[in-house]
């Protein structure tokens, strides 16, 4: 019984967590214009989850809607919720084969003057392995500011740096969130570097670069998919239920139409669709990283409150006070190569044999113009993104 009610709780988690990435990606992507685009939405929404469970009043209630937690009963629920989120292992590693790392990092900063709740703080530590902190933001904003930082390098193993500037920090500084995430994955199916050459990419704008492209012919989750005009590739990480999903439209400029018709879709209805096939694949390396204050898309996600005079965290405090948010940063990078996705150090190959089968189909999946890209396994999206331009 207690088996179907977790599992229960988790496809709940699942369809709410959907939603949510759906929403805030596709205000990110109006919002971003023709740019490279990467963005965390299992990360933002832990973080802003740890914000409602110190919140109350109208706070609460935007909160609730706008993190799509309507279903649950009750803040223990939620935080029982992001619990099992934030806790998700990687496989143990056996005779030295390499294992994904995914580690998630969430901290509110809040100045001096305001005691944080001895409740609340035993919440998060519990719950979300986070905390709140109190740091003077009036003494020394480039102190506190490189304080900040050195955190989020640290959680991030150095890939994020210089997240907070301390021009954005001052004496009117209430409260900061700061939510980083980290993962580093090996290709199950590597990429073998002798392949790799460069390639033609068509950019959103039209322009056409050579760019150091990945080659490799195997079997992997394919499909086309008419209806958006699309096909859809997943390329699996190794030791891991954790996928790279890549839709890539048919037409060179059909991104935006094919990023409209996912709103309303759930990318899991995608991967089922997928059929093992054989697949050659051609797919540009590439690494960005992209950072923005997420201010006006949480406003426009109907998350207001939180950031003016109205706010409402008494249940963060030891003592109702106005306090509100004055910065939630986002920033996130991703790197993708021959052995994987934000990949260091060595891999090996695997050597599998396959029965060649007489007249089997070999479908081609040549990534040269803008596509739509996800990290993500049944229940959670960890990041979601797309690639415009490459140089």
């Amino acid at each position: 019984m207690a088996t179907d009610t977790t599992a229960s709780a988790a496809a709940t988690a699942a369809v709410g967590d959907a939603k949510f990435a759906s929403k805030l990606y596709h205000q990110l992507a109006n919002a971003q214009g023709n740019g490279n685009l990467i963005v965390s939405p299992v990360s933002i929404r832990t973080g802003l989850a740890l914000l409602y469970l110190g919140a109350d009043g109208i706070t609460e209630q935007q909160l609730k809607q706008g993190l799509e937690l309507q279903t649950a009963s009750s803040k223990s629920e939620v935080a029982q919720q992001f619990a099992q989120l934030v806790t998700k292992k990687a496989k143990i590693p056996v005779d030295g084969e390499d294992v994904p790392e995914l580690k998630y990092a969430n901290r509110i900063y809040v100045a001096q003057q305001y005691q944080l709740a001895t409740a609340y703080q035993d919440l998060v530590g519990k719950n979300f392995n986070a905390s709140a902190e109190n740091v003077n933001f009036a003494l020394d904003s480039k102190a506190t500011a490189e304080h900040i930082n050195t955190w989020v390098e640290e959680q991030t193993k150095g890939h994020i740096k210089d997240l907070i500037s301390s021009d954005s920090l001052d004496a009117s500084t209430a409260a900061v969130l700061i939510n980083a995430i980290y993962f580093k994955g090996n290709w199950l199916q590597i990429f073998e570097e002798y392949q790799t050459e460069p390639r033609e990419f068509t950019s959103q704008s039209g322009q056409k670069v050579k760019v150091d492209t990945m080659y490799q012919s195997d079997y992997f989750q394919y499909a086309d998919l008419p209806e958006l005009k699309a096909k859809a590739l997943e390329l699996p990480y190794e030791n891991t239920d954790i996928v790279f999903l890549i839709l890539l439209p048919h037409q060179e400029q059909g991104l935006s139409d094919l990023e409209e018709q996912l709103k309303n879709l759930d990318l899991n209805e995608i991967s089922q669709k997928l059929k093992r096939q054989k697949v050659e694949v051609q797919l540009p390396k590439f690494k960005y990283e992209f950072d923005i204050s997420l201010q006006p898309v949480l406003e426009k996600l109907a998350l207001v409150s939180l950031f003016s005079g109205e706010a409402n965290f008494n249940s963060l405090l030891q003592s109702p006070a106005p306090l509100h948010i004055s910065e939630v940063k986002h920033k996130a990078l991703i790197e993708v190569n021959e052995k994987g996705t934000t990949a260091t150090g060595a891999s090996f190959s695997k050597v599998v044999l396959e029965l060649e089968v007489i007249g089997e189909v070999t479908y081609n999946f040549t990534v040269d113009h803008p596509f739509f890209f996800a990290i993500k396994d049944k229940q959670n999206t960890y990041f979601l993104g797309h690639v415009t331009t490459l140089s």
